[in-house]
């Protein structure tokens, strides 16, 4: 069993340079020990994540390191000291998954980053000296490493030298060796043990702060306060992660920025639309005539980051004999998609819509008026009392819409149930800090999985729809062999299938979500509303 490695700090010495301080501490090294030393390295170090830091979260740093001629990726498992658990050479950027050569960090990278794009999270250049501690027979029984490192940082504080580090990295075989090289050094060097692997202190000195990212809610709001400032705060938190992924959706760097960005769009027309009586009713219709402009122009390109994410599976659902004819699809979504994120990405760099984000966080950042001519008239009730209200009513409506629901319904009612549903989904994960974690957590899982449900139905109509339009369009322009068509037919025929499949579900599946149970759980949590049903859903 080879000893794992162990990381140290050392302070600077007095007036001496990271350089000047790094011969001194091997000098000393060498007139103790003996030892081998290897020629210094000049190295460039950068680590990558995703823009939501999945690695990070997954317990992972990935670090490229460019010395000499070597170029290759680490995987780093930073639970164990940022042990490298697989390495592979490269020979480019690293980008997506899909575009790293076969190997040992692609494999642990696929299932962890999925679509996203590994991006540089900062970079570290420095040099690196080696010391071979030797026995009698001249056999290396510890390995010294010690190394100098500055962190690239684009901040007003500029680049940041962080403390000489030195790792010690044991043999196979000469523990005891290893032991009593650690106790002398620490002796003699006043060094300390690190208080983080490098890539943690490296993000730290350069004012990064990992797992900062996140589009998921995460309010914690105080039940007394006021209904305006708390939903502000709602809308601020939404805005913010509008605005993060701008950048990332415009450069089309992965499918993701547009995906969050278009959630995020969505869940703000939802609060505007279900928080009601809270914000002046003309900011309110304003505001969402403005978004809803925005999830118009953001809709093309994402409907076809679906199909071409999807068409792999696509491809291997149809029979053998003819998948390789789906292929001029492939070629004629790709061709439509450069024009549309061009369209997409002038839509996001126009006035209009830099006007719109401005406009809104004016709004949202201006001091509130209490008691103001033109409030609402919900302004200044506490927020839990209006979010058991809004939730309450909505629970009822999908209740009652899901009640009405028969085999003969046409499908219009489960879309309108649908967004039903996905109204009472949103109030919940907008409110969950109110209530018990638990209880709210079970009930939108319920709804999520009634929503599953209802999403395929309509998303399978959506597709099938879309590849009728797609395949006359293609036979327009004369880009579709009949063979290709007939496999687009035999997808559609698929998609319909499925679509009845999730029909013939749903009753079973809105069973399980009306019961006496939830009800109950409802009223404990929401309250029982006491007017009747009718005004309750208005």
């Amino acid at each position: 069993m080879t000893p794992s490695a162990k990381d140290y700090e050392l302070p600077p010495t007095g007036d001496l340079d990271p350089e000047q301080q790094m011969d001194s501490v091997v000098a000393a090294i060498r007139n103790h020990l003996h030892c081998a030393a290897e020629p210094a390295t000049a190295t460039r170090r950068r680590f990558f994540d995703s823009f939501d830091w999945s690695l990070y979260l997954a317990g992972a740093a990935l670090e490229e390191v460019t010395a000499s001629e070597r170029h290759e990726l680490l995987w780093q498992d930073l639970a164990d000291n940022a042990a490298v658990l697989a390495r592979q050479a490269v020979d480019g950027e690293p980008g997506l998954v899909t575009g790293l050569p076969p190997g040992a960090v692609r494999e642990r990278l696929a299932p962890v980053l999925g679509v996203r794009r590994l991006l540089p999270v900062v970079t570290l250049v420095g040099k690196h000296r080696v010391l071979r501690v030797l026995n009698e027979d001249e056999k290396t029984v510890v390995r010294i490493l010690l190394e100098r490192v500055r962190v690239l940082a684009d901040g007003p504080l500029g680049d940041v030298v962080l403390p000489l580090r030195l790792r010690l990295l044991g043999v196979r075989g000469y523990l005891r060796e290893l032991g009593r090289t650690e106790r002398w050094l620490s002796k003699r060097l006043a060094m300390a043990p690190a208080h983080a692997p490098l890539f943690l202190s490296a993000l730290a000195a350069a004012g990064r702060r990992p797992g900062s990212y996140s589009s998921k809610l995460n309010y914690r709001l105080d039940p007394g306060k006021r209904a305006e400032a708390a939903t502000r705060t709602i809308l601020l938190g939404l805005l913010d992660t509008l605005e993060a992924n701008i950048d990332g959706t415009r450069r089309n760097l992965d499918p993701e920025f547009l995906h969050d960005l278009r959630v995020a769009t969505r869940r703000t027309r939802s609060a505007l639309g279900q928080i009601k009586g809270v914000l002046p009713q003309a900011i309110v219709d304003d505001f969402k005539t403005g978004f809803a402009w925005l999830q118009q122009v953001t809709g093309p390109v994402r409907d076809l980051d679906v199909y071409l994410l999807d068409f792999p599976r696509l491809k291997t659902s149809l029979p053998a004999s003819l998948r390789d004819d789906l292929e001029p699809l492939k070629d004629w979504l790709l061709a439509h998609y450069e024009a549309e994120q061009r369209t997409l990405a002038g839509a996001l760099g126009s006035e209009r819509f830099a006007a719109l984000l401005r406009d809104w966080r004016a709004f949202l950042e201006a001091p509130l008026r209490d008691g103001a001519h033109g409030a609402a008239q919900d302004a200044a009730t506490p927020i839990k009392a209006v979010a058991d209200k809004r939730i309450r009513r909505m629970f009822k409506r999908v209740r009652q819409e899901g009640r009405a629901i028969t085999d003969a319904s046409p499908p219009e009612d489960l879309h309108e149930l649908r967004k039903s549903c996905k109204k009472l989904r949103y109030l919940m994960e907008f409110f969950q800090s109110l209530y018990p974690a638990d209880d709210i957590k079970g009930m939108i899982k319920q709804i999520k999985v009634l929503l599953d449900n209802l999403g395929g139905f309509q998303d399978l109509a959506v597709q099938a729809e879309h590849l009728r339009e797609t395949a006359a369009a293609m036979q327009g322009e004369g880009t579709a062999t009949l063979d290709t068509l007939l496999s687009m037919g035999a997808l559609i025929g698929q998609m319909l299938e499925q679509q009845e499949q999730a029909r013939r579900d749903f009753a079973r599946i809105f069973a399980g979500f009306d019961t006496d149970e939830n009800a109950t759980l409802f009223d404990r949590l929401f309250g029982a509303d006491k007017r009747q049903p009718a005004a309750a859903c208005a």
